[in-house]
Parts: structure tokens; C-alpha cells; sequence
């Protein structure tokens, strides 16, 4: 089992690159540059009182335990990261019931906040955390932040191709029945270009932009493994 956080750096390395031609996303290595607040015209004095993080009395299991829809992403504790939890290195079992070797293979271990797997299949799947969101962010509007950040990393998305989709809230990938809300954006496959979705979610009270990108061969490669990731992937409620 594998936590993964947020990371401190604005520019992260998103694979879901944006074909300008057709508007379709595919694997690359294209890097997103996340705009971050320019500097202040004065600097206070180092305190020498850290601030705890968590608010007092914030009750944070009794967040996980609830759906985390746009709306309750102002129920977060203010600027404590949201992170990933998975088990896609683990593997399963056949239909005889013989241990079977893991579906997926990790190839970037949380470098710059994106953890990378591929199957042999010939999907690929990256997820990422950033913080420093803070020009996407429409404050008390999850919903809003999250169309800010998509328009952002997919320059040529339109609001109507966002769709509303769910991933597990969890703080055990496999475990559950919580979800938190993102918007998607997905593509079809062509020549040259594999069948991909985005999913992507900021949530603006915990500073924290969360991106899940899986591309696939063909479309119906790509129907089948996306409930199979899911089983293995949870966005991670903190913890008190």
C-alpha cells in the first residue's frame, strides 16, 4: 500500500498532452506550467510560533466519512494536503484461485508529485497532486476551481465537454464506499492516438489540485481498465 502527497513545486510534469489539431489528448511529455502568486512587497519577520495546520476542533473522520462533493471541499481543513492512496502494484488472483502477478507496472514513483504505472496492456496511467493553486481558485466554489484547473492543463476544452464523474474517497485504495467529485474530459481513439480521460479536481480550502490521467490502446481497452484503476486508486482524506 503506497501514500502519495502533494508536491511543493508549481510546474508538474502532465502526460496528457493536448493535440492541437483535433483537440484530443494523448501521452507525451508535455509540462504544464501552474501559475503560482507573484511575490508580495513585504516580507514578515520568521514567527516563532508554527501555526498547527489542522483547525482546532476540526473533526476529520467525520469528513472521510461523507461523500467529498464540491460543495464540502470548504469542510477541509485550510491548506492541508489531499493525497493518493494505491495498491496497483499488487497482484490478484486467477480463476483457479493461483496468485497472479501484478496488473501494473510502476515506472515514476511520486517524482514531482506524479506517480507513473503502464500494463501490458498498453495503458498508462499517471496521477499527481500540486499545490500553489492559488489563481485557479475561485474561493467556496470547488466546482468552479475545477474548470479553471481543466481549462488550464486542456487549453482547448469547451465547459460542456466536462463531465461529472466520481473516484473513491478513501484513505485504503480497495476499502470503501465514499467518493469525491472531479470533472472529466475524454477523448476518443484515432490513428496514432490512444483513447485517454483526465479527471481533475482543486480543491481550493486544502490548496491541493489533484489530476488522474489513463490512456488506452483502443476505446473499449480503456472502458474495461478504468473500473479496474479504481478498484486500486483512492484520493486519500487527511487524517487528524
Amino acid at each position: 500500500m503506497k501514500i502519495v502527497g502533494v508536491a511543493a513545486p508549481a510546474r508538474v510534469r502532465f502526460l496528457a498532452a493536448v493535440a492541437s489539431a483535433a483537440g484530443a489528448l494523448a501521452l507525451g511529455g508535455c509540462t504544464i506550467a501552474v501559475p503560482v502568486p507573484g511575490p508580495t512587497a513585504t516580507v514578515a519577520p520568521p514567527s516563532t510560533f508554527a501555526a498547527p495546520t489542522i483547525q482546532a476542533g476540526h473533526d476529520a473522520a467525520a469528513v472521510a466519512a461523507k461523500n467529498m462533493t464540491f460543495p464540502a471541499g470548504t469542510t477541509l481543513s485550510r491548506n492541508v494536503p489531499v493525497g493518493y492512496n494505491d495498491i496497483l502494484g499488487q497482484g490478484g488472483y486467477s480463476g483457479s484461485g493461483a496468485p497472479a502477478p501484478p496488473e501494473w507496472k510502476l515506472l515514476k514513483n511520486n517524482v514531482a508529485g506524479q506517480t507513473l504505472y503502464s500494463n501490458t496492456a498498453g495503458c498508462q496511467l499517471a496521477y499527481w497532486a500540486t499545490s500553489n493553486q492559488g489563481p485557479l481558485i475561485t474561493p467556496g466554489d470547488d466546482l468552479a476551481s475545477t474548470r479553471k484547473l481543466m481549462a488550464y492543463l486542456i487549453p482547448s476544452v469547451v465547459p460542456e465537454s466536462l463531465k461529472p464523474a466520481e473516484l473513491p474517497w478513501s484513505a485504503e485504495a480497495g476499502k470503501g464506499n465514499r467518493t469525491i467529485s472531479f470533472l472529466s474530459y475524454g477523448t476518443k481513439a484515432s490513428k496514432g492516438v490512444p483513447a485517454s480521460t483526465v479527471w481533475g479536481r482543486l480543491l481550493g480550502t486544502a490548496g491541493t489540485g489533484l489530476v488522474v490521467s489513463l490512456a488506452c490502446p483502443t476505446d473499449a481497452l480503456l472502458a474495461s481498465t478504468t473500473p479496474r484503476v479504481m478498484d486500486k486508486l483512492s484520493v486519500a482524506p487527511p487524517a487528524n
